[in-house]
């Protein structure tokens, strides 16, 4: 079984979402997902905090964000979020 190709409506929703995540006014933003179907934003100039925390191996990537308070929010997702290793 194969996807059916996007629709006209949903080819032209990802070029506008796309088209907007271009115009991000700052290059600090980071983000990740835990599996859900929300989008979580941090301050990427805490990445080095945030790595060494992990080095540690005693918390995982989101809660060495919270312990650092470098959260900066999240985004609902009208749709699933998978959080995967590539």
């Amino acid at each position: 079984m194969k996807a059916k190709p996007l629709t006209k409506a949903e080819r032209e929703w990802i070029h506008n979402l796309q088209n907007v995540l271009n115009e991000c006014p700052s290059n600090r933003l980071g983000a990740y997902t835990i599996g859900d179907p929300c989008l979580s934003f941090y301050d990427s100039r805490f990445e080095t905090q945030i790595n060494n925390i992990l080095s540690s191996g005693n918390i995982d990537f989101c809660s060495a964000v919270d312990e650092l308070g470098a959260d900066l929010g999240q985004l609902q997702m009208p749709f699933p979020v998978h959080s995967t290793a590539g």
